[in-house]
């Protein structure tokens, strides 16, 4: 989510960042469930299953090097539905609108009346100033701090797998967009962050 920091200061290591250590094998297979092939691990746990899919697996260790340009599964999923700071962890409502804090690209605000998806959790206030000058995501799309209303689960950044002439589990699209009532994609798809869709977005005050 951020880049290392300017020299002679210690990096952040913020919340939904991993890092190498976290990294996990995949045993992917396929499974027959109500008559369908079904994506799933060799030894899978019920709790990998969420919204009708399959989720990455990621470690919880917390060391070794920083995976700058990826995203923790496990952290960001948590923070979309928790209302957690991509940064910090912590809450990411006001405790005095309970309105949640967000960066929102304006490339994507537009009309400040329409709802949108983002996969980019939120930020709580407090570490407001520090996202926006360390992640260059945001620099690149001219930010702007806002507050949510409210917002709901509807899709999943997933990879996408098949079986190849072998029968072995191949991905066959890579990190796309799959709504949460595309089930005949959901059922190949390997989740990896979620998407929701923000509803009543206003420009922050001040």
């Amino acid at each position: 989510m951020t880049g290392p920091a300017a020299a002679g200061t210690a990096p952040r290591k913020p919340y939904v960042t991993p890092y190498a250590e976290e990294s996990l094998d995949l045993p992917l297979a396929f499974e027959w469930a109500d008559g369908t092939p079904r994506l799933t691990y060799r030894d899978a746990l019920p709790q990998e299953r969420m919204f009708g899919t399959l989720w990455a697996r990621c470690g919880t260790a917390r060391e070794g090097k920083i995976q700058w340009h990826l995203v923790h599964t496990q952290r960001q999923r948590r923070c979309m539905l928790k209302r957690l700071c991509r940064v910090c962890g912590g809450p990411a409502t006001d405790p005095d609108t309970g309105r949640v804090w967000w960066i929102v690209p304006a490339s994507l605000a537009g009309d400040f009346r329409s709802p949108w998806p983002t996969a980019h959790p939120p930020t709580c206030k407090a570490h407001m100033a520090e996202a926006l000058t360390a992640c260059p995501y945001l620099r690149r799309e001219a930010p702007i701090v806002c507050t949510v209303g409210d917002y709901s689960p509807v899709g999943v950044l997933a990879n996408l797998y098949g079986e190849d002439d072998g029968g072995r589990v191949v991905e066959t699209r890579h990190q796309i967009p799959v709504g949460l009532e595309e089930s005949h994609l959901l059922h190949r798809a390997l989740a990896t962050q979620l998407i929701v869709r923000i509803e009543d977005l206003q420009p922050a005050q001040g």
